[in-house]
């Protein structure tokens, strides 16, 4: 019998990023990891991030939550290991991007509203920043 791997879209959801040379450099590095932008907002906080990955429809109603409005980059599907995730972050820092909160999907988050996940980021942001202040 084989195995089923299931691979996780290749996908890069960007949170309030509005610098217009800076998303012209992030779509740029998008298509050279052969990931799907998707720039994602206030209707999406509802939606699970396994589902904004995959290109699903978002619910028809947000959550009523307030959520920072810190920058934040959420990618899926590029490897560690393979060291196309590093190439990825490195091409952005090239390109003078800079996003405050990155994560990567993982098998825990992808189940997470928009909303859970970047107020946790948030969260971790602020906690190790105090810790700098």
């Amino acid at each position: 019998m084989k195995a089923h791997i299931v691979r996780e879209p290749r996908c890069a959801l960007v949170w309030n990023y509005h610098d217009e040379s800076g998303l012209a450099a992030l779509r740029r590095a998008a298509g050279d990891a052969h990931l799907t932008l998707r720039p994602v907002g206030n209707g999406d906080l509802g939606a699970t991030v396994g589902d904004l990955c995959a290109g699903k429809p978002t619910p028809a109603a947000a959550p009523l939550i307030a959520v920072p409005d810190r920058p934040a980059l959420i990618l899926s599907g590029l490897s560690h290991q393979t060291g196309e995730l590093g190439a990825f972050l490195d091409q952005l820092q090239a390109a003078g991007v800079t996003l405050p909160l990155r994560a990567m999907v993982t098998p825990t988050s992808k189940g997470w509203t928009l909303a859970q996940l970047l107020l946790e980021l948030n969260s971790e942001h602020d906690a190790v920043q105090g810790d700098k202040a």
